[in-house]
């Protein structure tokens, strides 16, 4: 782990080709200056990078400041996800149950489906392996569940890029949600009798379609109150780095923050003369299946991904790529000596 740890500055360190690194509209230096607990700004010009305050640019410091300088308990974890990968590779043996979502025809309950099966796979068991057989020999080393768990809790934050991205996309393809002059005026509408009511008897009537609709809105409203957005903001923004330094908690990353950042930095970019090519130094192999995996949802613009076509990501298929692509690059720092798993007499195998 320390020797993992000690190299995170060379693994996390930012790209200039990263989408928000716009050195000819943004300071950096006087971002870099709002962390100095010493500085000399005059009142009103310092901006906090910790904690969201009412000024305007609160969001974009905060933001770009994480991007910009990850916090060190992120390269502990990154370093803790590095070594399960690389310790660990089988793949988990706990998927729920596919749903079929084609039987839907609105955007809501869609968008729903996907969110409840998705919600399902994020808050599944992280103990994918079964238990230690009896007759297993005591001199072989116990099995190491944490790096399950760290696998796993990365896994969730790949799962929540998708869940954010149906969210949004569940929104812009939904109708406004109603006024309640306009429930009122449609309740009384449904109960108006119908010249056709006896034709339409198997289908279902307006208030039932109603109730439906509304339940379905409340359900999305939940996912939303609880969903994390910044993984998906800072994905595009910085790609597979940006998926290891994003926060994990929901409360500082809401839906409001993460469209005010999103709006900030479209403008941004729109302004900026400095070209930024998609480019992936480092984290290839990982890019690459995170595409596959994010493909379907991201292609599917005219209506909610179907769920036959969503994949989620499994834990021996992200250790492979993770390791890969660890191993890779760390060959370039021409090692005097081989990667030696821990808690292993062997080298690291490449996949």
């Amino acid at each position: 782990m320390h020797t993992i740890t000690s190299l995170a500055d060379q693994f996390l360190s930012h790209s200039d080709h990263e989408q928000w690194y716009c050195l000819d509209l943004v300071n950096f230096q006087l971002l870099t200056s709002f962390a100095n607990k010493d500085n000399k700004l005059r009142p009103g010009t310092f901006i906090p990078t910790g904690a969201k305050t009412q000024h305007p640019k609160s969001t974009l410091v905060r933001f770009l400041f994480r991007l910009l300088n990850s916090p060190q308990h992120v390269h502990t974890e990154w370093a803790r996800l590095i070594a399960a990968s690389v310790e660990l590779m089988a793949d988990n043996i706990l998927k729920p149950a596919q749903v079929d979502s084609t039987c839907e025809t609105d955007h809501i309950n869609q968008g729903v489906e996907a969110l409840s099966y998705l919600d399902a796979v994020k808050n599944s068991t992280s103990s994918f392996d079964p238990p230690p057989q009896a007759n297993e020999s005591s001199s072989q080393p116990p099995e190491r569940f944490h790096s399950v768990d760290v696998l796993h809790e990365f896994r969730k934050i790949i799962l929540d890029v998708l869940m954010a991205y149906i969210i949004f996309q569940t929104h812009h393809l939904s109708d406004a949600p109603m006024t309640e002059a306009k429930k009122k005026a449609k309740t009384r509408a449904n109960r108006a009798p119908s010249a056709n009511s006896s034709v339409c008897q198997v289908e279902k009537n307006p208030a039932e379609l109603a109730n439906t609709f509304e339940e379905a809105s409340q359900n999305l409203q939940r996912y939303q109150r609880k969903q994390n957005f910044q993984p998906l903001v800072y994905f595009v923004l910085g790609g597979v780095r940006g998926l290891f330094i994003t926060s994990r908690d929901h409360w500082t990353a809401g839906v409001s923050g993460c469209m005010s950042m999103i709006q900030a930095m479209a403008i941004i970019t729109a302004n900026s003369k400095i070209p930024h090519p998609p480019d992936e130094p480092i984290w290839k192999n990982l890019l690459a299946y995170l595409v596959r995996i994010f493909s379907p949802v991201f292609q599917s613009s005219g209506q909610i991904c179907s769920l036959a076509s969503v994949q989620v990501p499994t834990r021996m298929e992200l250790a492979q790529a993770i390791t890969n692509d660890f191993l890779n690059h760390w060959k370039t720092f021409n090692p005097t000596s081989s990667f030696l798993l821990p808690h292993t007499s062997g080298e690291i195998e490449e996949c």
